[in-house]
């Protein structure tokens, strides 16, 4: 058992490091689609993650050393079929007309290995025809192709880093990882029943997707603050260095304030409402009225938001610096401190009552006239 609990425990290693990787491609996949996140859809997708990963591990685990890997004089591949059978029949006690024999040949290792090929794969099918709706035959053939990369990572001495293979390629087991990955499929639609449908969750979704949650929208500013802001800055310091205006890169005020204006100022007014990453979470901005917002209002709305609210948050940081860390206790400085903190406050309490009652509608938005909608289309 110990052997099955190192490439499990690894797996729940790795999985936030790949779940973390995969969370913003994958939000973003979910509210082009359905302009909102089921929270079942995202425990079926990771889960599902979590099972590769572990499946992964499993056939590749543990890890010998190169030095003991040279020295294998073991078969590299077995390419004769039921080998395993064969093995089974002759290596155990099993006897077909004594049933006395059946229980104590399921404990052998030479059934319980193949049994474990079936077992590896038959939550691989479940998934397929449950979550990805794959028929019968397509659950067999992908089955086939995820054994197929396994006994090929194996054959492959673990894609080169090994002189050669650790794990022999076994035709038998391609053919026990497909089967179990059908049988998977086959058993799909009576456990189907205990969960919600496809449909159900897809339904679910595109009628949420008409309201702007409060975590899409936070996607929405993680890639334009994160992603893009970051290449408009290398793209605005190339172009500045190309120009031979190194100074102006050089200034740092300059060289945050432009791409904050062409990211949230410029691309919006040319766009009509949508940054980057609101046009990829399927957001506009637009006035409280449903009418498109004028230019002056997008740069208003903006100028609240980034030249308002983010140099009060700045600013105090800065003060509060000044005075509890650098010990400049001096009486501009807790005016400053007074001066940022109670506007700073203001915008602080707005937010976590939007964030409370969900309203969403920021005093950056009502000053401006503006809200946000969804561009997702509900059929």
């Amino acid at each position: 058992m110990s052997i099955y609990l190192l490439p499990l425990k690894t797996a729940l290693l790795a999985f936030p490091v790949v779940a973390l990787v995969l969370a913003l491609p994958f939000l973003v996949a979910q509210y082009r689609r359905y302009g909102s996140l089921v929270w079942w859809r995202a425990v079926v997708v990771y889960t599902f993650v979590f099972y590769i990963l572990s499946a992964y591990f499993l056939i590749i685990l543990p890890l010998p050393s190169r030095a003991a890997v040279a020295t294998l004089v073991s078969p590299r591949a077995n390419l004769v079929p039921f080998n395993a059978l064969r093995e089974f029949l002759a290596s155990t006690v099993f006897s077909p007309l004594h049933p006395a024999t059946w229980l104590p040949a399921l404990k052998q290792p030479w059934f319980i290995q193949p049994a474990f090929n079936v077992v590896l794969t038959i939550p691989f099918g479940v998934y397929l025809r449950y979550y990805f709706k794959r028929p019968l035959w397509q659950v067999w053939l992908m089955s086939l192709a995820l054994s197929l990369f396994f006994e090929l990572t194996q054959l492959s001495g673990l894609y080169g880093y090994y002189p050669r293979p650790y794990r022999m390629f076994d035709v038998d087991d391609l053919m026990l990882n497909s089967f179990g990955g059908w049988l998977g499929g086959l058993i799909a639609p009576a456990l189907m029943r205990a969960f919600p449908s496809r449909e159900d969750m897809d339904a679910r979704a595109r009628q949420k997707g008409q309201r702007v949650t409060w975590t899409r929208r936070f996607v929405a500013w993680l890639i334009d603050n994160t992603v893009v802001l970051g290449l408009v800055t290398a793209a605005t310091s190339l172009l500045f260095h190309l120009l031979g205006w190194d100074a102006w890169t050089r200034n740092l005020q300059l060289s945050t304030i432009v791409p904050l204006v062409i990211v949230f100022g410029f691309i919006p007014v040319v766009t009509g409402g949508t940054t980057p990453g609101k046009a990829l979470v399927r957001i506009r901005i637009v006035r409280a009225n449903g009418q498109p917002a004028s230019a002056w209002r997008l740069l208003w709305r903006e100028f609240l938001l980034y030249g308002v609210a983010l140099q009060l948050l700045r600013g105090f940081l800065w003060s509060f610096t000044e005075i509890f860390s650098k010990f400049h206790r001096s009486e501009i400085n807790f005016v400053l401190l007074a001066g940022f903190g109670v506007p700073l406050a203001f915008v602080v309490i707005n937010f976590l009552w939007e964030l409370l009652t969900r309203d969403n509608r920021y005093f950056y938005d009502v000053w401006a006239d503006t809200t946000q909608i969804s561009t997702t289309k509900n059929p």
